[in-house]
């Protein structure tokens, strides 16, 4: 037996025994009725998986079998056609952390459905450099740059290069120019699927310049083919956020990752907030047979889906639907309820106060509220912002920020809602007298 057989053996083992089935909730009850699949994957990144059964496993396993679920309960399609990792499948490029995926996937996945998954050089490369490339084939039995035709549709996925100089070589990227090529010559009005873990940069929510998370080496390849949907992870941001979807010359989406949520809130990055450790997404997508991609933003941890897109148009040259420039002209700002009021209370010297959620029209949300304090001269005192938490399953009814300290006196207190698009809302008022 190979050292390679060896560890899978035992990862198995271990993950048969540790790894807990789902408890799917998911339903194909609210699908449009006349969206008959004739394709179903579901993609996500960032899995982290250091050894058998751990966190990383357990999710990988749940988010697999509620999509096994979902499939079984639909009438007119029952299939899960695929499984892709868009990389950081490790959380450290060990050897035992790749045994540890390829015995998650194996021990959930069923006869007929096929496991794609491109390497990544942030963390599945941490340990061992671009070996990794080379053990996860040894483990897998897969090329990392790879293309294959499942059910008539063209998947194209693409990893970090074996060059120590360069994340990704002029040669893959003449490589994937001309798969791409292929794939359209072969189906020029479906949608293409490209695997790759960095996001292209200034496309979806977490591949701006200032968040960090983009790479524009794919940019003049993508633009090229319009029927490219680009599925990327890294970032950590939300893929229920409606920035996570981006259309321009192609089309780009985040899957969220099975990880952990991470945020920039104007010029602070890496924003960690409360419980953003439990959150795990996934994208489940589906195909029809006029083309049309349904995708459905899965909340793993609690079996949910939590948002939903259809891309109607992949063919189009320039795809306005789900531009953010375009989206952005339709948004209008948030609004309380009327008569909605700030609940101050004073605890152990300093003040904490609550906001009711503002509500936002169409698939726009809010994405955080600020508060302001000022004196009664108009000097301000304080100032801080909370996210809304709609990036929860189950989004609360009030948000509360930090606890603040204030001299004596009397104090104004002022709270906005911001959408997505930085949209503003009129601001509630009351008044603190210290």
């Amino acid at each position: 037996m190979s050292f390679f057989s060896f560890l899978l053996s035992i990862a198995m083992t271990i993950t048969s025994f540790l790894a807990p089935l789902a408890t799917p909730l998911v339903t194909p009850e609210n699908k449009d009725d006349d969206f008959v699949p004739v394709l179903r994957f579901v993609a996500t990144s960032d899995s982290h998986i250091i050894t058998p059964g751990d966190i990383g496993s357990t999710r990988v396993a749940k988010m697999i079998n509620t999509t096994y679920a979902y499939a079984d309960a639909d009438a007119d399609y029952t299939a899960l056609d695929a499984v892709v990792f868009s990389g950081d499948i490790t959380d450290d490029g060990a050897y035992i952390s790749f045994a540890s995926f390829v015995a998650a996937t194996d021990n959930a996945m069923r006869e007929g459905t096929e496991r794609l998954a491109v390497v990544a050089q942030s963390h599945d490369c941490s340990n061992y450099g671009k070996k990794a490339l080379s053990i996860f084939t040894e483990f897998t039995g897969q090329e990392t740059d790879f293309h294959r035709v499942i059910n008539g549709f063209h998947f194209i996925g693409i990893s970090t290069s074996d060059s120590e100089e360069y994340q990704y070589t002029e040669e893959q990227v003449q490589w994937l120019d001309a798969e791409l090529a292929k794939a359209v010559a072969d189906a020029p009005d479906q949608p293409v699927f490209v695997f790759n873990h960095e996001h292209v940069l200034n496309t979806v929510f977490g591949s701006r310049s200032n968040d960090g998370w983009g790479l524009d080496v794919f940019t003049e390849v993508f633009e090229k083919y319009p029927q490219v949907i680009d599925i990327s992870g890294h970032s950590h941001y939300p893929a229920n956020d409606p920035r996570a979807i981006w259309q321009g010359a192609f089309t780009a989406i985040n899957d969220g990752g099975l990880s952990y949520f991470e945020f920039t809130v104007d010029d602070e990055t890496s924003v960690h907030p409360s419980g953003s450790k439990t959150m795990t997404q996934a994208l489940v997508i589906e195909v029809d047979a006029d083309n049309r991609v349904l995708v459905k933003v899965l909340d793993v941890n609690k079996g949910k889906f939590v948002d939903e897109y259809l891309i109607d148009n992949v063919t189009e040259p320039e795809k306005t639907k789900y531009s953010h420039e375009y989206r952005t002209s339709l948004s209008t700002a948030p609004e309380f309820d009327e008569g909605a009021e700030l609940a101050v209370s004073k605890i152990a010297g300093k003040y904490t106060v609550k906001v009711p959620q503002a509500k936002t029209t169409g698939d726009n949300k809010v994405y955080l509220y600020r508060i302001t304090v000022t004196d009664t001269n108009g000097n301000v005192v304080h100032t801080d912002w909370a996210l809304s938490e709609y990036y929860f399953a189950s989004v609360p009814d009030t948000i509360k920020f930090d606890a603040f300290k204030v001299k004596n006196g009397s104090f104004n207190v002022s709270v906005v809602a911001e959408d997505v698009w930085g949209n503003i809302s009129n601001p509630i008022t009351t008044v603190i007298n210290a």
